[in-house]
């Protein structure tokens, strides 16, 4: 798809008319029109807005999915261990095992800024040290309207000086998270982890590999997906592990 092919595109997916995009970014219907129809493009200002009533990021705007190496496409849901057991033995039957491995994450956050929704319910950016075996990456994500999010990511060989490059950038740790992963590989296009947090409980989190389709169309595919394993969408975890150690004090208990 083409800029023009994606706004029209992620307006008929918010379902509104070319009036009411116009609307909302108080251009004319006959400008979103010529816009859908490539013979002329939203300046930057513009495009700012578009990325914020759509949920996206400009670079999909502008470019679609070329950088889908910084892209991630994912949903995570809560489980019963009765519900996690099951999947665990259709995994074992059905997918390709690749690993597994207890996994440390701090999280850290500005003292400035922070990084939770003004609506308190979920944190929508995140910066984290994981711990992957000897290795120690550091992890920035951004998520936009909890479908998918760009994410960037280096391995770290001095951890001291990392610590004092925080400290001075006045970077506070909001967060352990402290948990084992079990990792499949399912119809050689999902990754597919089965999660126990320690104080959290269980959790699938099941996230695209291989591209077919644009960024929002693979999410929906993720949601027929889940269907089809059983999973009851209404427990999508869209809060992340970081928010439940930080707000939700009962599940500490």
């Amino acid at each position: 798809m083409n800029l023009g092919e994606r706004i029209a595109d992620l307006r008929k997916r918010k379902k509104w008319t070319q009036t009411e995009l116009a609307d909302k970014i108080f251009v004319t219907d006959k400008t979103v029109s010529s816009w859908e129809l490539n013979r002329t493009e939203p300046g930057l200002e513009v495009l700012m807005k578009l990325s914020e009533l759509f949920s996206c990021s400009i670079s999909y705007l502008i470019y679609g999915d070329i950088e889908k190496s910084d892209i991630e496409t994912e949903i995570k849901v809560r489980l019963s261990k009765e519900e996690f057991e099951t999947i665990e033995s259709f995994m074992k039957k059905c997918a390709v095992f690749l690993n597994e491995s207890r996994q440390v994450d701090q999280y850290y956050q500005p003292t400035y800024r922070k990084f939770l929704k003004s609506d308190n319910e979920s944190i929508d950016e995140w910066l984290r040290i994981g711990v992957r075996g000897n290795k120690k990456i550091v992890n920035y994500k951004k998520w936009y309207d909890n479908k998918y999010c760009d994410e960037y990511e280096v391995e770290v060989d001095d951890e001291k000086n990392l610590d004092k490059i925080f400290k001075v950038l006045d970077l506070e740790i909001i967060a352990i998270v402290n948990k084992i992963r079990k990792t499949y590989f399912y119809l050689n296009k999902y990754e597919i982890a089965l999660d126990y947090v320690q104080n959290l409980g269980y959790f699938i989190e099941i996230e695209v590999k291989n591209y077919d389709t644009s960024i929002m169309e693979e999410y929906d595919k993720l949601l027929e997906l889940a269907k089809q394993l059983n999973l009851n969408l209404d427990n999508i975890d869209k809060r992340g592990y970081p928010y439940h150690f930080i707000y939700d004090s009962k599940s500490l208990n």
